[in-house]
């Protein structure tokens, strides 16, 4: 099987998790119909005033931190390979009364359907990484959907988090490569799915640096930290702001990047 072939069937996985995550309490959209936001603080303040700024989210799911941006005052634009995520995001646009525009794309066709050069500000989120056979690719593909002067901004859960188990143990090289394909039974929310295989890719923050740098972006900040948005292990704690930590912070569990054209 090849990658593209992957991400095919990646695809008609994401369609069964969608179906299943708009109910689920980890994504909580009836707390977001009610005015929650989903995004955090650093998110908010890496990009700042986003009033009037046209702002395209890439692998956005069920749209609920697009449609977040856009309650900020973004023009927003949402993409997902997922029929059935950019489904739920449009009806929850609808529900919400919040103007957005949702495209079914594959995040390396994006400037077919969008144009290019057109967006201030291009994000991506939490747990998109894994799924791109080729970052490099997907750099060019960010860099060419900003105008001059936008600016890109990811968030993702850190690879060493991927390299070690419970017990912080040291289970897989950091520097491993090719995909890794795994049958799954259940969604990160929890609850049980059809048996599939899904395949990953791994990547590291140096890849990451340097696939930005070479499709021409200016890396502003890059930043590691030792919170993650879920309980991973029954040894993380939770801290005020609602964050998981592991006992002493060993570990980096998230990374942020902000980069501009």
């Amino acid at each position: 099987m090849d990658d593209r072939e992957r991400v095919e069937r990646n695809r008609t996985a994401w369609d069964l998790r969608a179906g299943a995550h708009v109910s689920s309490e980890f994504y909580d959209v009836d707390g977001f119909r009610g005015g929650r936001s989903s995004l955090r603080p650093f998110e908010v303040e890496a990009l700042g005033d986003v009033r009037g700024k046209r702002l395209l989210h890439l692998m956005c799911h069920l749209g609920l931190d697009t449609l977040s941006w856009a309650r900020l005052g973004a023009d927003v634009t949402g993409v997902d390979f997922s029929g059935e995520a950019i489904a739920a995001a449009r009806q929850l646009a609808d529900e919400v009364g919040l103007a957005a525009k949702f495209v079914q794309s594959d995040v390396y066709d994006v400037a077919d359907v969008l144009e290019p050069a057109s967006y201030d500000v291009v994000v991506a989120t939490y747990g998109v990484l894994v799924w791109l056979p080729d970052l490099d690719k997907f750099a060019r593909m960010a860099a060419r959907m900003l105008r001059p002067g936008g600016v890109l901004f990811l968030a993702e859960f850190h690879p060493l988090q991927s390299m070690v188990d419970d017990e912080l143990r040291v289970r897989t090289s950091y520097f491993r490569s090719g995909a890794a394909d795994r049958e799954v039974t259940s969604s990160y929310t929890g609850q049980d799915l059809p048996g599939h295989v899904q395949s990953t890719w791994p990547w590291t923050v140096s890849g990451l640096v340097n696939a930005l740098s070479a499709a021409g972006l200016r890396i502003e900040r890059l930043d590691e930290l030792p919170v993650d948005l879920r309980q991973r292990s029954p040894e993380m704690v939770q801290d005020a702001d609602g964050f998981w930590h592991l006992p002493g912070d060993p570990l980096p569990l998230l990374v942020t990047c902000l980069a501009s054209r």
